[in-house]
């Protein structure tokens, strides 16, 4: 036994040696090709720096044109999000507080199913401005399903964006 896990080992140590050494000879072509991939227009998500080390993230440029394309999704929709609550008010919040810190939606509408629970917005941040947009409609039965029908009839906005409080 102690044999064959010596072998093993010595195999191992073999065949790493032999996977360093081939990529010995791709750094050198990394090294070259560095300052050219630093040419590249900043649209490239692949770079190569000095250290060779390979930069996979988004360049400022990129952060700051995905960030325009946000707010101009936010001036060109008008659009309201629908939560729908039966029991999971933690779930509830949570979502409230992603999608009030996404500043994507015009108003957010909470509608409660459960008669046996009133929401109100204690539940939510307490230090954010935006809870003005935030109304919550506690139905005095389980409409299920038609709930979001009706959420959506009572948005301000042309368009609805429903989410359950079983989302996550």
């Amino acid at each position: 036994m102690k044999i064959r896990g010596q072998h093993a080992i010595l195999l191992i140590s073999l065949l790493s040696l032999l996977i360093l050494t081939q990529l010995h000879h791709l750094v050198p072509n990394a090294k070259q090709k560095s300052t050219t991939a630093s040419n590249k227009s900043s649209n490239d998500n692949v770079q190569l720096n000095s250290r060779d080390y390979i930069n996979v993230g988004f360049s400022e440029f990129e952060f700051l044109q995905s960030k325009q394309h946000e707010i101009e999704l936010e001036q060109k929709y008008n659009v309201t999000a629908i939560l729908l609550h039966w029991k999971r008010s933690t779930s509830v919040a949570r979502a409230v507080n992603y999608l009030v810190d996404s500043n994507l939606f015009k108003e957010i509408i909470i509608w409660n199913n459960n008669p046996n629970i009133n929401l109100n917005k204690t539940i939510f941040k307490k230090n954010n401005h935006s809870l003005d947009s935030i109304r919550i409609i506690n139905s005095k039965e389980n409409l299920k399903d038609e709930a979001k029908y009706r959420a959506c009839a009572e948005a301000n906005t042309m368009g609805c964006f429903y989410v359950d409080d079983d989302w996550d």
